[in-house]
């Protein structure tokens, strides 16, 4: 698979309709460390929870990448490197991250296996991209706290779906990510205690 995937148009038994795939879209700074060219796409993610959008950031001088479900804000953070590779590690990222927070098996498999098929394309919001800076701060002031274990992104990445996210209805990131993907338990059976995850 290339790192842009064209949307194809597929038969089916039922007619025409669109493979499944998920658009991630990388800032012009991490695009240029993936060396790619990105171009403007109006294509929709066909997955429950939308485009991705993806930023590289530096936190006591290690490089991470941080992913963000666009209908839900929900988070993924990464250790960037190799950065070219970042879009083939999301999927398992999130099902790992989804399945900390408790959500079935099944659910989880129904929206990464949508996920291998990616288009790589420009952002195209800039309140996301705003909500992403904060939740990055937010990261750096528990990293100059001392309760960040910074070989832990899954932790990470749990700690950022408690963020508060004034942009949502539902104000947490998690509590977006359960409804839009069905789990009938709005309140997670496994956010772990962040500061027992790090000792």
């Amino acid at each position: 698979m290339s790192l842009s995937v064209i949307l194809f148009i597929m038969e089916s038994s039922n007619g025409w309709k669109p493979l499944t795939m998920v658009i991630i879209r990388p800032t012009a700074s991490l695009a240029k460390k993936m060396k790619v060219k990105l171009d403007p796409s109006k294509a929709k993610s066909t997955t429950v929870l939308g485009d991705w959008l993806a930023i590289d950031f530096v936190m006591n001088r290690k490089q991470y990448i941080l992913c963000m479900s666009a209908k839900s804000r929900l988070s993924i953070v990464m250790q960037a490197a190799p950065y070219s590779k970042f879009p083939y590690r999301l999927e398992n990222d999130l099902y790992v991250v989804l399945r900390e927070l408790g959500l079935d098996e099944s659910i989880i498999e129904k929206e990464t296996n949508e996920m291998p098929d990616f288009t790589l394309a420009k952002t195209n919001n800039r309140s996301i991209l705003g909500t992403m800076k904060e939740f990055i701060e937010d990261l750096t002031v528990h990293c100059q706290l001392g309760r960040l274990d910074l070989n832990d992104t899954i932790g990470m990445s749990l700690l950022l779906s408690r963020n508060i996210t004034l942009t949502l209805v539902e104000s947490y990131p998690y509590e977006a990510a359960f409804k839009m993907l069905g789990h009938k338990e709005v309140t997670p059976n496994n956010i772990l205690d962040f500061k027992k995850r790090n000792k």
